[in-house]
């Protein structure tokens, strides 16, 4: 037979295990995703980060772009630098939502 110290042992062991399934359920992560690439002498940064979605380019040659543009509301932002300087374009999105990311340069 099981003494009582145990039994209690258990259920609290129990306790805390639910509790920590609980939890993990309902913790809410940030959604983080994000992509490098180095197009045409370029650096172009771009993904999603706490509620914003964004593209950063920099080029040390050339007068270059970046945009972000909503696949839900088409909202836009358009960033422009000269060479050595980087541009920067950043929108608000809402959970789920899906963006576009673009660079350019002259």
């Amino acid at each position: 037979m099981v003494s009582r110290n145990r039994k209690k042992e258990n259920i609290t062991k129990k306790s805390f295990a639910l509790l920590g399934a609980i939890l993990t359920m309902f913790t809410v992560i940030p959604t983080v995703a994000a992509w490098t690439q180095y197009p045409d002498g370029g650096v172009w940064a771009y993904g999603y980060r706490s509620g914003e979605a964004y593209s950063n380019y920099y080029h040390g040659k050339k007068y270059h772009y970046s945009s972000v543009i909503s696949r839900k509301d088409a909202d836009s932002s358009r960033g422009e630098a000269e060479a050595t300087k980087t541009s920067y374009a950043t929108i608000k999105i809402g959970k789920d939502e899906k963006a576009a990311f673009y660079y350019d340069y002259d």
